[in-house]
């Protein structure tokens, strides 16, 4: 009996909350009437915060930040602008580990900050960064800058560039949005290619080698948004279309023409949805439509900032705090931390017992396992830290 419990809470995960708890932030306007706002879930009230212009904003240690010329720091708790980083011309930025990247428009094109200090830990002049980056993405000690046809890393200790690798092959039309996306040992690069007719293409970054690979390219099939990354899925297109990492595969299903995914929530596993033709925002959770909340104007960006808690009957901590791939997974599984940490021990599981236990006792961030004479099913694994521990699951495949 105590086996067929976990059994199905293994397959059916049970969440306390089964609708977001917390503000979806939104930035709204076009040429005129910028407004900085937010949707309380779950009243599904929509409130200002601030009329302001933005190009970027995005979650730290509970502020929010928005990119305008400067970098402006809004107190989450209090709503209100309380202080800011003095550089100038910033249009992106990301975050990791008490580090700040900022893609500026003008020389230099790349600056880090210290979050705590404020101050500049350095910038790259234009022998390494010659024009603006598109899109940042920090993961760990580096970040990558994505250029129309390239990707350069830099080292955030050594404060230089360490690879370049082009992006191929050379579309006939010029790329009009590019955006990076984390997953696993891998970044994805969702392309926009600017033509009569709308189509993308995806490719995939090898962190490791520096390998790009083409993954997908689709026409007609329209992406004006910064993809959304849910679970082992890719939301850029209409919903529910997603490109799946696992499977390499896209599938697209309009079945609801002209919505687009915006945010996440781990919590609920709740994705915001878009509808540019009416301004309205819903999500979708357990299958359903939420009703739908209005916006005051043409939307620019949107994140969401959690206040309620995953339920206690779930299984598994947020999935962005531990990855497994690939899933399923045959003879080797990587374990991936979302920031690095100290390990005393990893643990495989089955509902039969313990498979695996390896002592590791060291900070890491990521990790390979051998699983070749685990046979075949579905395995739980427990990543022990200090004072807690990170769980999730995978499929053992049959081996060649």
């Amino acid at each position: 009996m105590k086996n067929l419990c976990k059994l199905i809470l293994f397959l059916f995960p049970v969440y306390i909350y089964a609708q977001p708890q917390g503000k979806l932030f939104i930035h709204s306007g076009f040429l005129t009437n910028n407004e900085l706002g937010y949707i309380q879930y779950p009243q599904n009230q929509y409130h200002i915060v601030d009329t302001t212009e933005m190009d970027d904003m995005i979650i730290v240690n509970n502020k929010l930040l928005l990119s305008n010329n400067k970098i402006y720091i809004y107190d989450i708790a209090q709503l209100r602008k309380t202080d800011s980083i003095n550089t100038t011309n910033v249009t992106l930025m990301d975050f990791k580990n008490n580090k700040l990247a900022v893609v500026r428009t003008q020389p230099p094109y790349f600056e880090v900050y210290d979050f705590t200090t404020k101050n500049l830990i350095f910038s790259l002049n234009t022998n390494k960064v010659a024009t603006v980056p598109v899109d940042v993405l920090v993961d760990l000690d580096k970040a990558y800058l994505l250029f129309e046809n390239s990707i350069t890393v830099v080292d955030l200790n050594l404060h230089d560039t360490i690879a370049n690798s082009m992006i191929f092959p050379q579309f006939s039309f010029p790329a009009y949005s590019q955006y990076l996306v984390n997953k696993g040992n891998k970044i994805y690069i969702d392309v926009e290619i600017a033509s009569g007719a709308p189509r993308f293409a995806i490719f995939s970054y090898d962190k490791t080698s520096g390998q790009i690979i083409q993954e997908l390219f689709k026409e007609f099939i329209d992406t004006p948004f910064e993809p959304v990354s849910s679970n082992n899925r890719l939301y850029m297109s209409t919903f529910p279309s997603y490109y799946d990492f696992a499977a390499d595969t896209f599938i697209y299903n309009q079945s609801n023409p002209s919505t687009y995914p915006i945010s996440f929530d781990e919590n609920s596993q709740s994705i915001f949805l878009y509808r540019p033709l009416d301004l309205k925002i819903s999500y979708f959770n357990n299958d359903a439509y939420s009703s739908s909340a209005s916006i005051p104007n043409y939307m620019n960006k949107a994140v969401f900032y959690n206040e309620g808690s995953i339920g206690i009957a779930a299984v598994d901590k947020p999935a962005a705090l531990l990855s497994l791939y690939p899933n399923p997974a045959n003879k080797e599984l990587n374990i991936e931390l979302y920031d690095e940490a100290f390990v005393k021990e990893i643990r495989i599981t089955s509902l039969k017992g313990t498979h695996i236990v390896k002592s590791v006792n060291k900070r890491i961030h990521q990790m390979m396992l051998n699983i070749n004479a685990l046979g075949e099913g579905w395995y739980f694994v427990e990543v022990q830290l200090e004072n807690q521990i990170y769980k999730s699951k995978f499929i053992k495949s049959k081996t060649n």
